[in-house]
């Protein structure tokens, strides 16, 4: 059987890593598994239940020509309106139909880009499908089509995939394939089109190749695609069958062994699931662990499809069981058994590190004796003025008498008591001055003082999950010359003590290259934390600044970015993880004198696209898990005014108009957060900075990192889409730019106006105005415009949306400006600066 099929050039697959993203820019040419003849129908506009309140809308863009080989971008829009409980978590781009296109980008996102394939005979229409799936289950999707012009003079290869043929399962089948072509066969690959599977070819890059099928309990079918390309770049492809039949001798396979390791385990610690079967036929087998629903609580299982997989232990207060279980297949027949785990509450452990900083006086700390504060051998002395700022107690001293007179003479009755207090987070929280909100005051600007500064926020490197072999040096010096003005990086924080690059690449001939991350300085892979700090440092120049953050990740609750913060804390290694925000929130209010996160600001990540649980967790009300998108957005008041800001761009998407009502960014504003409009990159390869990937824009004095940290504060900023990177917007309300807090007298109409450019010229585009419950009150379109907002207690924040006046895709974001009904006069915010002192 002969075909003239030119070859697609990716299998869409979608990968899961740290950021719930992507962990490379592009893979190399191969068929795709799902081209269909004859794609099944789907209305993108019903929803499956007809009953169901909702509109879905799911728009795949307007057909397009373009010439063979020519790159060409597909955006894809969807929304739901009508019900808030339903959200969009999953997007996927696809070929259905025609000749392969070769994928050059994630199929995940909104945005992505594909290369034409070589044709014959004029033109040919080839389909895409941009699918949507809903946080209750459902799919929609829309198509759209790209008609291919035959431009290339090229006759593409003529190939035979071989005969057709059935086999026992279980028995090793060759492929016997050929190629020809007058300007000769640079290259053959053969691939399994369907049905799914993990099967391994022998000689996959030869027109000879050889497979073992799996067992059946019935007939299946396998169809493999042989392509071959030509040395002009002209691919076709042809398809063979081989039928799958039944065994009669087959027999299952056996577990001979089975265990958690350890058996017995606490919290922070890493258990292994092992297993272990045999096959009298010797067959491939498969594998796949999952935990017992009747357990008191679930756990993520990594390594789920493999004979070992492991989990990671949150702290918990009580004893428990779990119960897992391994099914192990060769195709047809299956071994099953379970295996228990016991967790037991952590003992009092010896102190370590950061134990320590959160409680200097306890046995086996360097400070356990509070002499060793203030003995005559100590360098921090107190005792002469516990209020001076060499006294590390000296903020406690000022508001509690008794801790002041303790750190003088700890020999005093009851010293010891007063002072352990000192080991209680909950007793700082309650002494130390209740953290200001950022209603509380408004930030300074001054119009002549302050410019826009393009630059990326959210970038891994090979220190969490990045590119093997990349270092933030790397992706620093990358964003400076695409001439931006910043770049906030952000590991993963799971990685920052290990000296591994942890990425699904590893799992390849690279294994050995991701056993230390920083091959250029080794040393580097066992210090991540501070040697990010060290080459931030010897990035930042005059005209950039490279500074630190982290991205604390939890598969249930969300991502999230902490910057300028010296300390760093690990969701994975507590009940952060799965059970509760609380050690995190714990951590971020704690001093960071102490260890804790004080000094830091956060970002909320890619909002709804991490929940394991959402939509699956039986018996909950509403959209599932109640901790999905942070606890539903639970406000921390004393994490109010540091945290900042929430992306509305990420990678190739647009996340804020899947969210609840319609908008994550109102959602989160209308629980009492106080946040901007931030554009990520998100990026896991090498192209940091590049125009295809979202920027946030901040209003600073300067490109300096104090300035930067101060802008970030005010929620002076806005978030531009990939492709406008040089968008500029001003957004004003009674002249008080984006992240201003006013206090007016209710039933005033306060004048506003908005200005727009794209590089030196002004860009026409559709803003929306938007207020309380994601409502629009106003609807301007143009370069520039002039309108007025009203002063009312049921419209406390007003943004922009920008949409492109083609598409009707956002493409920019303002962050808000806050209006408080009747309130008294807001002072100026004063906020920490990054040496000590302040910043108005």
């Amino acid at each position: 059987m002969r075909s003239l099929l030119p070859v697609f050039a990716l299998l869409l697959s979608t990968s899961i890593v740290g950021c719930g993203g992507s962990s490379s820019d592009s893979t190399g040419p191969i068929p795709p598994n799902n081209i269909s003849d004859n794609p099944a129908p789907v209305d993108p506009n019903e929803p499956s239940n007809p009953t169901s309140p909702q509109t879905f809308n799911v728009n795949a863009g307007e057909p397009i020509s373009v010439d063979e080989a020519e790159e060409f971008i597909l955006e894809g829009t969807s929304s739901i309106s009508g019900q808030s409980d339903i959200t969009i978590v999953r997007v996927l781009w696809r070929q259905i139909s025609g000749s392969p296109a070769s994928q050059l980008t994630q199929p995940d996102q909104n945005l992505v880009t594909f290369q034409a394939p070589q044709i014959e005979g004029g033109a040919e229409t080839i389909v895409f499908a941009f699918e949507a799936e809903t946080s209750s289950g459902d799919l929609f999707e829309d198509t759209v089509t790209v008609t291919v012009r035959d431009t290339i003079a090229n006759a593409l290869p003529l190939v035979d995939a071989g005969t057709d043929s059935q086999v026992i399962g279980g028995e090793t089948v060759t492929l016997n394939g050929s190629a020809e072509d007058e300007n000769g066969i640079a290259s053959f690959e053969w691939r399994l089109q369907e049905p799914d599977s993990n099967l391994t070819i022998t000689n996959a890059n030869e027109p000879v190749a050889t497979v073992t099928l799996p067992r059946t309990e019935q007939r299946e079918e396998y169809r493999f695609a042989l392509q071959a390309v030509d040395n002009l770049g002209g691919a076709s492809v042809d398809f063979v069958t081989i039928t799958s039949l039944p065994s009669s001798t087959n027999t299952a396979p056996v577990i001979q062994s089975l265990r958690a390791n350890p058996g017995v385990a606490t919290g922070g610690e890493v258990v292994r699931l092992e297993s272990n079967a045999v096959d009298f036929e010797n067959d491939q087998l498969s594998y796949r662990w999952k935990q017992a629903p009747s357990d008191p609580f679930p756990l993520a299982i990594d390594n789920a499809q493999a004979d070992i997989a492991q989990i990671v232990i949150p702290e918990i207060s009580d004893p428990a069981t779990l119960n897992f279980e391994v099914l192990v297949t060769d195709g047809a027949l299956q071994d099953i058994r379970t295996t228990q785990l016991q967790i037991v509450p952590r003992s009092e452990p010896k102190p370590g590190l950061v134990s320590c900083l959160f409680n200097v006086f306890q046995q086996g700390c360097p400070l356990q004796l509070v002499d060793d504060l203030i003995g005559d051998g100590g360098a921090l002395r107190c005792e002469d003025n516990p209020f001076s700022l060499e006294c590390p107690l000296n903020i406690l001293a000022r508001i509690s008498p008794p801790i002041a007179d303790c750190i003088s003479s700890p020999s005093v009755a009851g010293c010891g008591q007063i002072l352990g207090q000192l080991a209680d987070p909950l007793f700082v929280f309650r002494s130390l001055p209740t953290p200001q909100m950022a209603s509380e005051c408004t930030p300074a600007f001054d119009e002549q003082s302050f410019e826009h500064f393009a630059g990326v926020l959210h970038g891994h490197t090979g220190y969490s999950d990045g590119t093997i072999g990349t270092r933030p040096a790397t992706a620093f010096e990358r964003v400076k010359n695409e001439g931006l003005s910043f770049f906030g990086i952000s590991d993963h924080s799971d990685n920052a003590r290990l000296p591994l690059t942890v990425t699904g690449d590893c799992f390849s001939a690279q294994f050995l290259d991701c056993l230390i991350a920083d091959s250029e300085n080794p040393e580097d892979s066992f210090r991540k934390w501070r040697a990010t700090a060290e080459q931030a440092e010897a990035a930042t120049t005059p005209l950039f600044t490279a500074f630190r953050g982290f991205e604390w990740t939890s598969d249930r609750f969300g991502h999230l970015n902490v910057f300028f913060s010296d300390n760093v804390i690990n969701a994975k290694t507590g009940p952060g993880y799965l059970v509760s925000m609380g050690l995190f929130w714990q951590w971020f209010l704690y001093p960071e004198f102490l260890g804790g996160g004080s000094d830091g600001l956060i970002v909320f990540n890619h909002p709804g696209r991490e929940d394991l649980f959402e939509g699956i967790i039986p018996n909950i009300p509403g959209a599932g898990d109640p901790a999905y998108t942070f606890n539903d957005f639970d406000h921390v008041p004393g994490a109010n005014m540091r945290t900042v800001g929430l992306e509305v761009f990420g990678k190739g998407s647009e996340y804020d108009t899947s969210g609840r009502n319609g908008s994550w960014l109102s959602y989160a504003l209308d629980k009492g957060w106080y946040l901007g409009a931030v554009g990520s990159e998100d990026h896991h390869g090498t192209s940091w900075g590049a125009p295809s990937l979202p920027k946030t824009i901040m209003i600073a004095r300067s490109n300096d990192a104090q300035d930067i940290k101060e802008a970030m504060l005010a929620r002076r900023f806005y978030a531009v889409a990939q492709n406008f990177n040089d968008l500029r917007m001003e957004f004003r309300i009674d002249e008080a730019p984006m992240g201003s807090r006013l206090a007016r007298g209710t039933g005033a109409a306060l004048p506003a106006r908005f200005e727009l450019t794209l590089g030196d010229a002004l860009l026409d585009a559709k803003v929306e105005v938007v207020t309380s419950n994601n409502r629009v009150v106003s609807t301007l379109e143009g370069s520039q415009g002039l309108f007025e907002v009203s002063v009312s207690p049921d419209e406390r924040y007003y943004f922009l949306r920008v949409l492109n006046l083609d598409t009707g895709r956002p493409i920019a974001f303002s962050s808000p400006i806050w209006i408080d009904a009747d309130a008294a006069p807001k002072p100026f915010c004063r906020y920490e600066a990054l040496d000590g002192g302040s910043l108005l």
